[in-house]
């Protein structure tokens, strides 16, 4: 073999030609219609000389000292250009060889595809035997057909090769694809004939060592003839795998519609919960509205009664029915009308009162429904994930009847320091649910990395390597709250460095702890601190109570201590595999001292390695907390304590009772009067006290039992319109009423808005304590024909979209000033606008 370092030009030229048995000379003179020219084991340092083979249709150059591709500019001609088992690290020089069909770079050093834009012709390309990490820069290559990328460092396919339809042979062999779900990608590459993913010349791929790998392959990808060397094309190796597959498919089916059902059942016994706890208030509200109204309505007779008299005859008239036993005293008594103003005034108190009660079961309601969803929203993504990996990957939920979730409990209970929890009220810990997470993919990982450091250990003391192995907590980010997503990934795919995060050391390190409050404590904090910036009351900032504890298993190495305010690298500690910061103060330990061994014993661990550390068990819990006596939430667990345990009226809510009782005995007490069943001229004429139509203004049908409103169409200057507490189940029978502008329709039976239409002057309405239900059908009437409207009360109606409601009420009714008896701000009014717009986006753009 010639030495490279010493050829000069013309001795490779020479070289060359003597390789392919041409004369030097003759081609030097008059070139070459030579269309193939081969190199083999000669030490051709470079590529030079191919300008005299103007016809070259075909290059090899094989084991060479080449350390890039160049001297191919004038190769226009060029089919097939093998440069293998060489040194080249870039792809280039192509640029010109646009009829290019096969092109083999196996065996050297590439590390990047690049540069094949222009090789539109390209059908084969071999680069196997390199150092690519990612598929990429084969868009352009719409006709490639065959592509070895076999023994390199692919670690995921996604949808790079989406592009390449006409794909039929694909190898990639001695990767490291680890995951069912790369593989399902290639489905979408319908003319694939031949895969390849173990190849017996190369190593498997990690996902080619899992369990039922043949079945899934053969599943998602059914039109393949070949797979890893052999023959896949008998109808009843399909059918096997179909068969398996579907199989698999219904038994998820049916235990994710098993989830749903008992989820619903759940939620529907918290409502039927919430529904009990909620009818005494409701039952109050509505004796102190009825009561109410009766008074508003005879404190309007009592002053039209009285107008055109003196203020003296007036006193007469209102005190007639009050009159003082002693005549003579000097004390005078309260008028009727101040009697009235003063048992009004109690009663709202009592309405308001009674509506907290409601509003604060409504949100524990909301809150543990949401909570419900939490811990059964993890259970079918689970089956589904198990699904995906066909099984292996799975998910195992504990009992106490297994020794795992007794020891997992134990572990937990026994990190768990009721002193650095003091300060914010718990007390304890319940352990909810625990699932044991086999993930066979990762597990192999851990046992792979392991070994490995094992082999490099001089001592292989088994007792040494057991004492680096740990169960500690993983920190999620505080201020992240932890998402199925984010999970999810972390059970499938391991503590990847792409895991999203505000905390830098995320992608350096992997953040575990030894103890419950190093976890917990942050994300208690942050919770805290972010509802009381809100200024939130409800007992959804107490949804700390909730969480959910990783529970990993870990591999520490070599590790070593680090003062508590050092920078975590792997740069600064490399000779550790991890590092470690005890947690001398934590919490309230400087205010108070402590009377237990605790405290030396927390720390905080950073593993570099993110595959020694390996997620074994979910922990769904809850603390267990002293109620504050003044807390929102203390009043809410007064009432489920007095629903749980069947307390009657010699229980806590006797005070509140007999608050009531003191204001419904209040004078004055007013007389019922008989309740209208049906309405006439000549009872309109006897409600108003006058016999002309257009006199009346101001009508008063409170409290009856009236379902129509006949005749009403000809009070055209009627203003205001009271019938609430009727059976009213529509409003058709107003919409004569064009003057209106003051309606109360609250508490009857009305399931729709169809046919409410001319009261463009309308600017009061209350449709408080009805039936509505389709929040999008009753707001567009709304809009549509109450145009000038500013106050609008829609309480204690079921509808369906409540969380949005009112933002969706805001945004569509832009005269508004109140809603719900709630001033409307200029934020909220502009927060309305911008969820109207993303709804119309939405609707526009649906997905």
């Amino acid at each position: 073999m010639i030495e490279s370092e010493t050829l000069n030009q013309e001795e490779i030229i020479k070289e060359l030609c003597l390789c392919n048995g041409l004369s030097h000379e003759v081609v030097g003179k008059e070139g070459s219609d030579t269309s193939k020219l081969e190199m083999f084991f000669s030490g051709y340092p470079r590529i030079v000389g191919l300008s005299l083979f103007s016809d070259l249709t075909s290059l090899t150059i094989v084991a060479q000292d080449i350390k890039e591709i160049s001297g191919l500019e004038t190769c226009f001609h060029l089919k097939e250009l093998w440069i293998a088992e060489c040194f080249i690290e870039k792809i280039g020089g192509l640029q010109k060889c646009s009829k290019l069909e096969k092109l083999y770079l196996y065996y050297n050093k590439i590390s990047k595809i690049e540069n094949l834009e222009k090789l539109t012709r390209l059908e084969v390309l071999w680069l196997n035997n390199n150092a690519i990490k990612n598929i990429e820069g084969l868009q352009t290559l719409k006709n490639l057909s065959d592509l070895n990328l076999a023994g390199n460092l692919i670690s995921s396919i996604g949808k790079c090769l989406d592009p390449n339809e006409r794909l039929e042979r694909l190898n990639l062999s001695g990767n490291q694809i680890c995951y069912f779900k790369d593989i399902t990608n290639l489905a979408r590459l319908s003319c694939l004939k031949d895969l390849c993913l173990n190849d017996p010349q190369y190593k498997p791929n990690p996902v080619c060592l899992l369990y039922n790998y043949s079945t899934h392959v053969l599943f998602h990808l059914p039109f393949l003839q070949r797979l890893d060397t052999l023959d896949v094309s008998a109808k009843q190796i399909k059918e096997l795998a179909d068969t398996t597959a579907m199989k698999k498919i219904m038994y998820y089916n049916m235990r994710i519609k098993t989830i749903q059902r008992h989820l619903n059942e759940d939620i529907e016994k918290l409502n039927e919960r919430k529904c009990k706890l909620q009818k005494l208030p409701e039952e109050r509200i509505k004796l102190f509205s009825f009561v109410e109204k009766n008074l508003e309505r005879e404190l309007a007779e009592l002053k039209g009664s009285c107008k055109g008299h003196s203020d003296r005859s007036i006193n007469n008239k209102l005190n007639e029915l009050e009159k003082s036993k002693n005549s003579e005293t000097i004390t005078e008594e309260p008028t009727l009308q101040q009697k009235i103003l003063t048992k009004l005034n109690a009663l709202n108190e009592r309405v308001t009162f009674w509506n907290k009660r409601i509003d604060e079961i409504e949100a524990t309601y909301r809150a543990e429904v949401k909570q419900k969803k939490k811990s059964h929203g993890l259970l079918i993504p689970f089956l589904l994930t198990e699904l995906e990996t066909v099984g292996n990957i799975h998910f195992e939920e504990g009992s106490e009847s297994d020794d795992w979730f007794t020891s997992c409990y134990e572990l937990i209970r026994s990190r768990f320091c009721s002193r650095d929890f003091r300060a914010y009220g718990i007390t304890g810990l319940k352990v909810k649910r625990v699932i044991k997470v086999n993930n066979r993919i990762l597990r192999l990982k851990f046992e792979e990395k392991f070994q490995k450091f094992m082999d490099c250990e001089d001592t292989h003391g088994s007792e040494g390597h057991r004492k680096m192995m740990e169960c500690l907590f993983y920190m999620f980010d505080p201020e992240v709250t932890v998402k199925k997503k984010q999970l999810l990934q972390i059970l499938e795919k391991g503590f990847q460095e792409s895991e999203a995060s505000k905390l830098p050391l995320r992608t350096e390190a992997v953040i575990l702890s030894n103890s419950l409050s190093m976890c917990e404590g942050p994300r208690i904090d942050f919770l805290k601190q972010k509802h009381q910036d809100k200024k939130q009351a409800t007992a959804e900032s107490e949804l700390f109570r909730h969480g959910i504890l990783l529970l990993t298993k870990v591999f520490l190495g070599h590790s070593v201590q680090a003062p508590e305010q050092e920078s975590i690298s792997q740069a600064n500690y490399p000779m550790a595999n991890s590092v470690f910061i005890p947690q001398k103060h934590f919490l309230n330990s400087i205010v108070e001292p402590r009377n237990c061994d605790c405290g030396p014993r927390q720390c905080k661990w950073f593993v570099f390695d993110h595959d020694l550390v390996l997620p074994e068990y979910v922990v769904e819990f809850e603390f267990i907390t002293v109620v504050k006596p003044h807390s929102l939430f203390s009043s809410v667990n007064n009432v489920i304590l007095e629903e749980s345990k069947k307390i009657t009226e010699g229980s806590l809510l006797s005070q509140d009772l007999k608050s009531d009782d003191e204001v419904m005995k209040m004078e004055p007490k007013i007389k019922p009067r008989p309740k209208l069943i049906s309405l006439d001229s000549k009872t309109i004429f006897s409600l108003a006290k006058t016999n002309i139509y257009g006199h009346i203004v101001n009508l008063n049908l409170h409290g009856n039992s009236l379902t129509k409103l006949r005749d009403l169409s000809k009070l055209t200057g009627l203003r205001r319109l009271n019938i609430s507490f009727n059976e009213f189940t529509c409003l058709d029978d107003i919409y004569h009423l064009y003057n209106l502008e003051y309606l109360d329709a609250s508490h009857n039976h009305v399931i729709t808005l169809e046919g409410f239409r001319g009261l463009m002057k309308l600017k009061h309405l209350d449709l408080s304590w009805n039936q509505l239900k389709k929040s999008g059908d009753e707001i567009n009437m709304l809009c549509k024909h109450t145009a000038s409207l500013l106050t609008l009360n829609i309480q204690h109606n079921p509808w369906q979209k409540r969380n949005t409601l009112r933002l969706s009420v805001i945004g569509r009714l832009k005269t508004l000033t109140h809603l719900d008896g709630v001033l409307i701000t200029q934020e909220e009014a502009r927060a309305a606008m911008r969820f109207i717009a993303r709804t119309k986006i939405t609707q526009a753009f649906p997905s």
